[in-house]
């Protein structure tokens, strides 16, 4: 029955509380008079009238908390309008909208989430907005030029849904409150179940010895007396279920379940009451706790795959040091500003990315990246929000704060690859979906042949069908094993925003490697420069930083110490090409030779062996840079992994065939495709494809983002561009690239043990149904039977965390021996 029309004749019709004596208090909802228990609830159900929207009563499947309103003002909220706390907590995107999260309060099922999206998704300038009903989220897309998010929050406030910025707090407490309210149940149950199975215990004992029928009947009613409420009590989260999938024309996998504690426990009480033959107390009960058990371990599964996003969320500091003109003052996050600098000494969490100015430290990185070594950070060198410092002390200054850190894009992805279903699990849902319409008959036809054989027998042959066949692990055992494997991958330091990778990975045939900061590491260096004509060297490497500027390829990382901040004009990153700008009245171009001589209209040839870019005007080159950068850590681990499991390597580059073809010997590649466009790589890994081949990418640019759109299975480096980052499935933090062939050779143990979860589901109702349905099986033992084989795959699924964990500290161990094509100074991969 709906709640709320159960709850219309004795309580609230808004929030089914009782209405307290002497107490007139109605509202017109749908032309009708309704008693409300306060004026909150009276002034929530009237605005729900008001904007037309009263079908959520009738969609609703669990009642609100009464509203405590008070007096909701858009001035309550005013603080949320300020630009700091804007930029702290949201993030704005090309078109100027912003997205950010609030927390809200009284979220209980889909009702709420329709009622949220109708009556505030419709003012002015929102674009997207979307309820997580799972952890009351809201997330929302907005121009707050034409609604501030204080009248948001107000409208939100108004209907009872309080918000909240959403904080990495709120997380755990909600996390904390679940642990909370199942274990109740489960402590509930278990008091229950001793009790109940206690005086079950004597009844059978007293049958053997002529217990009297007094007696008996004293042990049937106490029985009934506990099991009643226990079994409503604890029993609640499945009925709960049951009813919201059954109102959404669905059949859920708890419809069974709640259908088979119902039947047993009502059929008990009339027998108890008004007949006779056997009851059920004792085994309604015990299921109903083993039950409990199965699901507190589901929850804890999926609350453990999240542990690494809350401690993300969770590891930037409160407050920090800002250095101003009276030196070093303690303020919060929010009040700081990108170009500011602050002081980060040892012990303390680095605040905000940023760039060295002054000091070095040695941080460790292993929360983001899963690199246990800490690195040494010197000045004019990169460090990202949420490191901790063990040693030094640094001035940073501040390049990206709140929403634009590269936290809190990895904290984003993994929001998103928490709320997306991968094909795997959608599969066990529909499996199960139709597992469950195939136990509901198959019950009711065991029923009616035992009630043709033997009517006593009719009701616990139906028990035991239902319950034994739960396809609980059936529905369970995939995603709780691609939860486990995500939260394994994640300490591996292999993010996963798409969960189907890890069954496409084991497929995977060839593999087209980026060079240019994907094998290279992205810190490049100019080696040597060759000015033109008595070019001043100085004012090159100054002209070179100021138009690198704009650029965030590789290449640019060496010129970004010779910035001198001044002011550049029209500048551009060309993609393959170049960066261009004007300064002081001038044209320049820097970049590949052909691209720069375009400017002067003549042709230019490099002036030796080596990666060399030129900068130029309209006059001709002006200097020459020769760059190199080193590989990086784990690339002949990567290699030498790809190739043992059989893969065919490609090394696909934009950069000169010299280049390319010096990096494919070190690492002993054969094929190699140099001077690419993002069109002939993406043309590259369509040939393979067309082949027959599985394709997987690897890249960390700009000009990488197509050619990862378009394979079979993406990855791209956490410290690559943005774009790349979101068009990847797999994002690899840190430095090192070993941990990619680990997540190669772990992938098909993720197939594996979501294949025997699928296995051993069906194997189990395959074998216990035509059992019970024979009467061989009682219903106590079909619970236990049914709590097991979920346990079972629970467990199974288990060990796909503590593989990587195994996997990792041997690599750990086998990285403390340098790699003679590395230096020795440099820490070892944690793969």
């Amino acid at each position: 029955m709906n709640p709320s029309a159960s709850q219309v004749r004795s309580g609230c019709w808004h929030c089914g509380d009782s209405i307290p004596a002497g107490v007139e208090i109605r509202a017109s909802i749908g032309g009708t008079e309704r008693a409300m228990c306060c004026h909150g609830c009276q002034t929530v159900a009237t605005l729900i009238d008001q904007a037309g929207l009263n079908r959520y009563y009738e969609f609703r499947d669990a009642l609100p908390e009464r509203p405590e309103l008070g007096q909701v003002a858009i001035e309550d909220y005013q603080a949320w309008d300020r630009p700091a706390v804007r930029e702290h907590y949201a993030k704005a995107d090309c078109d100027n909208l912003y997205s950010l999260s609030l927390v809200l309060e009284n979220v209980h099922c889909a009702a709420c989430a329709w009622l949220i999206h109708r009556f505030v998704g419709g003012l002015p300038g929102i674009a997207e907005i979307r309820v997580d009903v799972s952890d009351g989220r809201l997330h929302l897309r907005f121009n707050p030029e034409r609604t501030r998010l204080s009248q948001i929050a107000a409208r939100l406030a108004s209907l009872g849904y309080r918000p909240h910025l959403d904080s990495p707090l709120a997380g755990t407490a909600r996390n904390q409150t679940e642990r909370r309210q199942m274990l109740k149940y489960i402590v509930v149950a278990g008091l229950g179940m001793m009790q109940v199975m206690s005086y079950a215990l004597a009844k059978y004992i007293g049958a053997w010895q002529g217990i009297e029928p007094e007696t008996e009947r004293f042990f049937l009613l106490i029985s009934m007396v506990v099991a009643v409420p226990v079994c409503l009590y604890s029993g609640q989260l499945f009925y709960k279920s049951a009813w919201r999938t059954l109102i959404q024309g669905r059949i859920g996998m708890d419809v069974p379940v709640a259908a088979a504690m119902l039947l047993a426990l009502f059929s008990s009480v009339f027998i108890t009451l008004f007949g006779s033959g056997p009851v059920y107390f004792d085994s309604v009960v015990m299921f109903i706790f083993f039950l409990l058990l199965g699901r507190y371990a589901v929850l804890v599964a999926r609350q453990n795959a999240g542990q690494l996003h809350s401690a993300l969320a969770r590891s930037l500091p409160v407050q920090t040091r800002r250095l101003g003109a009276d030196g070093p003052e303690t303020v919060s996050l929010i009040e700081l500003a990108a170009g500011e600098q602050v002081l980060v000494s040892a012990g303390e969490t680095v605040p905000a990315d940023g760039r060295i100015v002054a000091g070095s430290v040695m941080v460790d990185e292993s929360l983001l990246s899963g690199e246990s070594i800490p690195r040494r950070r010197v000045i004019d060198e990169q460090v990202m929000a949420g490191s901790l410092v063990r040693d030094g002390q640094m001035t940073l200054q501040i390049e990206e704060l709140g929403q634009s850190t590269a936290l809190a894009g990895i904290v984003r992805m993994l929001d998103q690859a928490r709320t997306y279903k991968p094909r795997m699990a959608l599969m066990a849902d529909r499996l199960a979906a139709w597992f469950v319409a195939f136990v509901l008959t198959g019950a009711t036809v065991a029923g009616l042949v035992w009630w043709q054989i033997d009517p006593a027998m009719a009701l616990p042959v139906v028990l035991a069908v239902l319950v034994v066949s739960c396809p609980c692990a059936l529905a369970l055992g995939t995603p709780v094993a691609l939860a486990a494997a995500a939260r394994g991958f994640a300490r591996l330091g292999v993010l996963i925003s798409r969960p189907d990778a890890l069954e496409k990975l084991p497929r995977i045939t060839h593999v087209v490697l980026d060079k240019t900061g994907t094998l290279t590491q992205p810190e490049m260096r100019i080696e040597e420069i060759r000015p033109v004509a008595g070019f001043d060297p100085d004012r090159a490497r100054r002209l070179a930083g100021r138009l690198e500027r704009v650029s965030r390829h590789p290449v640019a990382s060496a010129f970004a110490r010779f910035d001198d901040g001044g002011q550049v004009e029209e500048a551009e990153a060309v993609t393959a090409a170049g960066v261009c700008g004007r300064i002081d009245g001038v044209g320049y171009r820097l970049g590949k030779p052909a691209f720069t001589a375009e400017l002067a209209d003549a042709e230019l040839s490099e002036p030796g062996p080596g990666q060399w870019v030129a900068l130029g005007d309209d006059s001709g080159v002006l200097a020459w840079f020769r760059i190199d950068s080193p590989l990086r850590q784990g690339a002949r681990t990567l290699m030498e992994g790809l190739e043992g499991s059989g893969m065919e390597i490609w090394l696909a580059s934009g950069d000169r065939r010299a280049n390319v073809q010096r990096v494919a010997q070190e690492l002993g590649i054969n094929h190699v495709r140099a001077e690419c466009t993002p069109a002939d790589k993406l043309a590259l890994v369509r040939q393979l494809q067309a082949e027959g081949g599985r394709v997987a990418m690897i890249g960390d640019g700009i000009n990488d983002a197509p050619v990862l759109a378009g394979a079979d299975v993406s990855m791209a480096l956490a410290e690559g561009a943005d774009i790349a980052r979101t068009q990847a499935e797999l994002v690899v933090t840190g430095k090192g690239l070993g941990r990619i062939s680990t997540a190669f050779a772990l992938a098909p143990k993720v197939r594996r043990v979501v294949r025997q979860n699928l296995a051993l589901s069906f194997s189990y109702n395959a074998t216990a149904l035509p059992f019970a349905a024979a009467g061989f099986v009682p219903p106590w033992l079909a619970a236990i039977g049914m709590s097991a084989s979920s346990l079972v795959v629970v467990l199974n699924a288990h060990r796909l965390g503590r593989s990587v964990v195994v996997k990792r500290e041997t690599e750990d161990g086998r990285g403390q021996t340098n790699n003679p094509a590395e230096p020795a100074s440099s820490p070892s991969p944690v793969n």
